[in-house]
């Protein structure tokens, strides 16, 4: 039987909150702006940039957009024109500061990843969970592709979760259980130690005495 591995096969690293510049109410598309702001992202963090991954529009703290740069680089990505589009009609329902924080996806080795012609799988299900933790959080989240179930889905506690609903002693049971209240427990997994189903089988191969 296959043995848990010691290390994360993924790993994403968070960077963020970046400001947004803004033209009046809406984003700014000015290109020596957005030179600023990639120069920015570069300075704390070189080839960032050219990463790939998921990243994260939010306006007061709460996410308006998620997205994912796989086939090309978060530069190329993030304010392409249909983007800026869901940015500044977000803009249009509360007003605040604009923000973005970038998901970049690493190479076993700890470098950043390269967008590929064939993209990422591992950031195309990061993009729909962050979606399901977003529109839990904003019911007015712009995503509409990959949302519809979760747009009609309801599990109290979970997601989009009704009023008085998450007091409910099963619901907070469920939470705990599932690490989604109070401080993240850590749960220590012995791997050099074998699983029961290998214990029962090298019992039985045991000769007896």
């Amino acid at each position: 039987m296959a043995r848990l591995s010691r290390e994360v096969a993924v790993n994403f690293k968070v960077f963020g909150p970046y400001r947004i510049r803004r033209d009046g109410k809406l984003i700014s598309k000015s290109r020596e702006h957005l030179r600023a702001f990639w120069s920015e992202i570069e300075a704390e963090a070189e080839g960032l940039a050219d990463a790939c991954g998921c990243y994260v529009f939010s306006i007061r703290r709460r996410a308006w957009y998620v997205g994912m740069a796989e086939k090309q680089s978060f530069c190329q990505e993030c304010f392409a024109l249909h983007k800026l589009t869901q940015y500044n009609y977000s803009l249009q329902r509360v007003s605040g500061e604009p923000q973005l924080h970038l998901l970049a996806k690493l190479t076993p080795t700890g470098r950043f990843a390269s967008p590929g012609a064939n993209g990422h799988r591992d950031i195309q299900f990061l993009e729909t969970l962050l979606i399901g933790m977003a529109l839990n959080q904003n019911e007015h989240l712009q995503n509409v592709r990959g949302t519809k179930f979760l747009r009609e889905m309801r599990v109290p506690g979970i997601l989009r979760t009704g009023r008085g609903e998450g007091r409910l002693a099963p619901v907070r049971s469920l939470r705990d259980a599932l690490g989604m209240s109070g401080p993240t427990r850590k749960t220590v997994v012995d791997v050099s130690a074998p699983t029961t189903s290998e214990q029962a089988a090298n019992e039985s191969a045991t000769p007896e005495a």
